[in-house]
């Protein structure tokens, strides 16, 4: 008798927790809806309209099975997208790494005049992609331009920032690392300001200069952080649209048409042919998800946590 009295739960303490249980369930569900309502819904509708075809209106207009991915692969037009995309997350991810080291190494050392050049590099955070590309494109314009008028006096020919098709791609490059550079160098600077002084110091005290120093401690100390950035910039880069739109059009000659452009384009560039869009869509979910598993099997075992 004394047995069941002990392992039997007294009736309030059983319902003092089912009661945070169920509270947790209705604190949930916003999110869990959310999700299902935004994310999750469209995925499903985007799937099953990458196997129909639409009619002049974008209407679906029946099943035709994996039609519309066997055209999009079989198309050169679409290889050349994809490897545009592949160059244009390739150099940006790579300006951006570069230009932030450049920029979070100088700005870590406790100088005069350090917090003000730090806040002038944060800049680019407070202004929207598509009046950065506005600006940038206006720099850039063939009649008028400022950067082409400095190159046909250094060169004695215009740079054609945004009608030669490799200086296009070059030039949506550029305008994309600028906007995101202030954020870049933000995290560099953090990591490197986290490295703890003994450990320079002492690189220092058996001799490495400032480039051993750079090469053999700061860089290896704050993989993390470049490992961070190199996941979520591709990413970026991958689904970049305004700064594209904006300062190029996709132009000249499909030159800077990445794949989420090309997704714009059948879907709302006149064609509205939505079935086509969503295989493309498709592809793009496939192609991130397969970037980023790449990256952490293969970069993250370089990274000294």
């Amino acid at each position: 008798m004394q047995h069941v009295v002990a392992t039997r739960p007294p009736r309030g303490r059983a319902g003092s927790r089912s009661r945070p249980r169920a509270w947790a369930y209705w604190a949930l569900a916003p999110t869990v809806v959310a999700l299902l309502a935004f994310n999750y819904w469209p995925l499903l509708r985007t799937t099953v309209l990458s196997f129909q075809s639409s009619d002049l209106f974008g209407r679906p207009s029946g099943f035709v099975g994996a039609d519309n991915y066997a055209s999009m692969l079989g198309s050169p037009d679409f290889r050349r997208t994809l490897l545009v995309t592949s160059l244009f997350v390739l150099l940006t991810v790579a300006g951006k790494l570069l230009v932030g080291l450049a920029l979070a190494v100088p700005l870590s050392r406790r100088l005069r005049g350090t917090a003000f050049s730090r806040a002038t590099v944060l800049i680019p955070m407070a202004v929207s992609a598509a009046v950065a590309g506005l600006a940038f494109r206006a720099l850039m314009s063939p009649t008028y331009g400022l950067l082409d008028q400095i190159a046909i006096a250094l060169t004695g020919r215009p740079a054609g920032w945004l009608t030669e098709p490799t200086m296009a791609l070059v030039s949506i490059v550029v305008v994309d690392v600028w906007i995101s550079i202030g954020f870049v160098t933000l995290l560099l600077i953090a990591a490197i300001d986290a490295i703890p002084v003994d450990v320079e110091e002492a690189a220092a005290l058996d001799g490495a200069g400032r480039m051993r120093l750079l090469r053999s401690v700061t860089v290896p100390l704050i993989t993390p952080t470049l490992f961070f950035i190199v996941v979520t910039q591709s990413v970026q880069a991958m689904r970049e649209f305004t700064i594209i739109q904006v300062v190029t059009g996709g132009g000249p000659a499909r030159a800077t048409q990445t794949l989420v452009f090309d997704i714009w384009a059948k879907a709302f560039g006149g064609t509205a042919d939505y079935g086509a869009a969503s295989a493309r869509g498709i592809i793009l979910l496939v192609v991130i998800a397969v970037l980023t598993a790449v990256q952490f099997g293969v970069l993250e075992r370089r990274v000294n946590y």
